[in-house]
């Protein structure tokens, strides 16, 4: 549950401020997304920062990921949201026109 719920808070966090129901698939993927992102700066931050060769899943241990993981995700759920907002795309596509081909 360390690894799955402080993403899931993240993501529930994101659909507030997104302000609308997110889809199954927008659901699923942005989920996926947050858990990987979330779970690989909380292994970095522990085996660069705090210099955590093994990971023994104790009581303790647990506790603290996943208080590291929730804050971890939250950030992560409202910088997503900001760079949505402030990040716009336009592609444009040229098709060739085949009859001249």
């Amino acid at each position: 549950m360390a690894l799955i719920m402080p993403s899931i808070i993240g993501l529930l966090i994101y659909s507030k401020l997104k302000k609308r129901d997110l889809t199954w698939f927008e659901f699923f993927s942005n989920l996926a997304l947050f858990m990987v992102i979330t779970n690989a700066i909380c292994y970095g931050i522990l085996i660069f920062i705090f210099e955590r060769n093994s990971l023994l899943f104790s009581i303790s241990f647990t506790m603290k990921y996943s208080i590291l993981a929730m804050f971890i995700a939250v950030v992560i759920a409202v910088l997503y949201r900001i760079v949505e907002l402030n990040i716009k795309m336009n592609v444009k596509v040229k098709v060739a026109d085949e009859k001249n081909h």
